[in-house]
Formats: structure tokens, C-alpha cells, sequence
């Protein structure tokens, strides 16, 4: 079956669930230090889950009143259905998947930015890679190619299609398989995918093992594009807004933290992301700056819209919470 079809049927499930769901419940007791909350946050395995691990372990969330517990997600739209039944609080998700959940009417609220791109290819944190061998030289070549993304219809497609738009060549008839990032690097290397577009430790230790980055195609569909964003429910933030206010203060002195540190932050990888000292230090890091780019919505918005991933545009700024 058509893995769209299954996303819809997914979507459809979880309005099911939503409109039978109970009344937002009264604004709950801000958090603190003494007691603090407990909230359960899925974010994207690699170095988007050891920035939000790196801010839990440095005691940012606990300064907040926050006891924050970190579970490691395959990719933000996986983490969507755990959202909306309650069983975390808090999400990362891509943009994208993002944009998507709320063209079907889930009522998500956007609170935070997540991760950010470079403004230049160099710096981006996401590559196309292709093996060593490969007849693949340049960006035209990926025509008509087998490409793996780690979730389908987000914003590694929307990206991927706009970067080569960009750049003149066609992305009409890529196909997309999806592969969890630590499985792609082995399905590159034994000829199941042509390429992969990949983040942040995967893409250094592919090219250590031999992989060439053909593409970056965060920054080069949208330089400094926000690809990342926090997300929770409607009901959560009207019913919580404090917690969700210390949330969004943790994640504000991670980033601050990295931004005034970067080399304490990679020299933590090695445990977080798995990855070997050498490439925690040569990396390309995301950056993470405070503020939901609107520019950045708006653009994956349009583009979406133009791939056919929804019909009708969202409405940003209903989506994003004040």
C-alpha cells in the first residue's frame, strides 16, 4: 500500500481519537524545583536527540522545575501519534511533518524552533550521500535514482525536490524509500539505494567510510532554514502553560549554552550520538537560535503545498503558539 495512504489512515485514527478526547483540563500549578514535573519529550535520533539529552544533563530543564525524559525517535513524524494520545508531552519533529499533522486538523502547536541549517552548503548538517563507486557525480544524476529518507512525505523530500529545483535539475521521479539513519549507510554501501539524505553524526561517518556528499540540501533549498520544531497539543499548552513555558526556557539556555560552548557540546557526543571523537569534532553542527522562523514555515509551506503533500495551505500563525 501506498506509504501516504497509510499516513492518512494514521491521521484519520488519530482525529478519531482527538474528538472523542476530554475537555482541556484547568491550567495546572507552574513547575518547581522542589517537585519538579515530569514530561517525556521524543526527539529525532543523531545530534538533534544529544542537543535536547546534552540540556537535560547539564541541568537547564531542572533549573525550570522540569524532570525531563528524552526518548529517542526515528523522526518527527513518528513522534506525532505518541503526541496526540498523551503518552509524551513534547515532541522535535521536522518541520514538514509538522505542516502535515495540522493540514489534517491535529491540533498541534508549534512552541519552539528546533534545529537550524548553515547558510551556506558547506556548513549544512544534512548531505546526499553516495557511495565511493558510484556513477552519481552530480545533483542531475539523482534522476530517475532510489533515494532513502528516514521518513517519507517530510522534509527530506520537500528539501531534497526544492534544492534541486533550485539548482535546475529534475526531482520529479526520485524515488523515496524510507530507512531509519543508522540503517542507511548499509543499504548505500550493498546497492539497495542509489543515495541518502542524511544528518548529523551519519553523514561524517559515512564519508569516513568512503561515502561522497553530492547535495546539501537543507541550505541549499533554504539557507539558514529551520528544519526542526517543538512541538505539543492544544489541550497540553492551554492546560499547562507554565510547564510549557519552562520547556521552552530549558531548551532557550541549551542553545545558549552550545552557542557560547560548541566544544563541551562535541566533546559530549561521542556518548550521546555514538559517534568517534574525530567526528564529534569535525562535524557539521546545526545551529539552534531562539525565535519559530515564520519565513521558514512559510517556505516548506508553499513547497509542500507545490509537492503534493496536502491540498490547501496551513495557517502558520495559528499554528505556531505565542
Amino acid at each position: 500500500m501506498n506509504q501516504r495512504i497509510l499516513y492518512a489512515a494514521g491521521v484519520a485514527a488519530l482525529l478519531a481519537l482527538t474528538s472523542c478526547a476530554a475537555p482541556a483540563a484547568t491550567p495546572a500549578a507552574g513547575p518547581d524545583t522542589a517537585a519538579p514535573t515530569t514530561v517525556n519529550v521524543a526527539e529525532t535520533t543523531g545530534v538533534p536527540s544529544a542537543f535536547l539529552q546534552y540540556g537535560v544533563d547539564q541541568g537547564f530543564f531542572a533549573d525550570r522545575g522540569l524532570t525531563v525524559n528524552v526518548d529517542v525517535s526515528a523522526g518527527g513524524a513518528a513522534a506525532v501519534p505518541a503526541l496526540v494520545s498523551g503518552n509524551i508531552q513534547f515532541a522535535g519533529s521536522n518541520a514538514v511533518s509538522v505542516l502535515i499533522a495540522s493540514s489534517k486538523g491535529l491540533p498541534l502547536k508549534v512552541i519552539a524552533p528546533g534545529t537550524r541549517t548553515a547558510e551556506s552548503a558547506e556548513l549544512d548538517f544534512s548531505k546526499v550521500l553516495v557511495a565511493g563507486d558510484s556513477d552519481i557525480e552530480d545533483v542531475a544524476d539523482l534522476a530517475g535514482r532510489k533515494v532513502a529518507v528516514n521518513t517519507l512525505a517530510n522534509i527530506s523530500e520537500v528539501s531534497l525536490r526544492a534544492a534541486l529545483g533550485n539548482l535546475g535539475a529534475d526531482a520529479s521521479n526520485i524515488e523515496f524509500v524510507e530507512l531509519g539513519l543508522p540503517d542507511m549507510l548499509p543499504a548505500l554501501e550493498q546497492g539497495h539505494v542509489d543515495a541518502a539524505l542524511s544528518i548529523e553524526p551519519f553523514v561524517t561517518m559515512g564519508v569516513d567510510d568512503g561515502a561522497r556528499a553530492v547535495l546539501s540540501p537543507y541550505a541549499q533549498s533554504m539557507p539558514g532554514l529551520m528544519v526542526g520544531a517543538y512541538i505539543t497539543t492544544e489541550d497540553y499548552l492551554s492546560g499547562n502553560p507554565e510547564v510549557v513555558a519552562a520547556f521552552r526556557e530549558g531548551l532557550e539556555d541549551t542553545s545558549a549554552s552550545i552557542a557560547s560552548d560548541p566544544d563541551a557540546f562535541r566533546a559530549a557526543l561521542p556518548e550521546y550520538a555514538k559517534v568517534s571523537e574525530a567526528a564529534a569534532t569535525s562535524m557539521n553542527l546545526p545551529e539552534w537560535k531562539p525565535g519559530v522562523s515564520r519565513e521558514s514555515l512559510e517556505f516548506l509551506n508553499e513547497k509542500s503545498v507545490e509537492y503534493g503533500l496536502f491540498d490547501e495551505a496551513v495557517d502558520i500563525d495559528a499554528l505556531v503558539a505565542e
